[in-house]
């Protein structure tokens, strides 16, 4: 299972980096790639639980 633990691990790493840029997108810049992170960050999360 090394291979989904690696998967799970980049989707993580992609989590994060998108909680970052919506963070700082909320902080004056656009909203229609802050909604775009968000549905991404959605999908993250449903594989992460699987």
């Amino acid at each position: 299972m090394p291979i989904d633990m690696q998967y799970k691990d980049g989707l993580r790493i992609d989590r994060f980096l998108n909680d970052l840029v919506i963070e700082a997108m909320n902080n004056g810049a656009s909203e229609k790639a802050s909604e775009y992170l968000k549905r991404d960050n959605e999908r993250i999360e449903k594989a992460l639980e699987a």
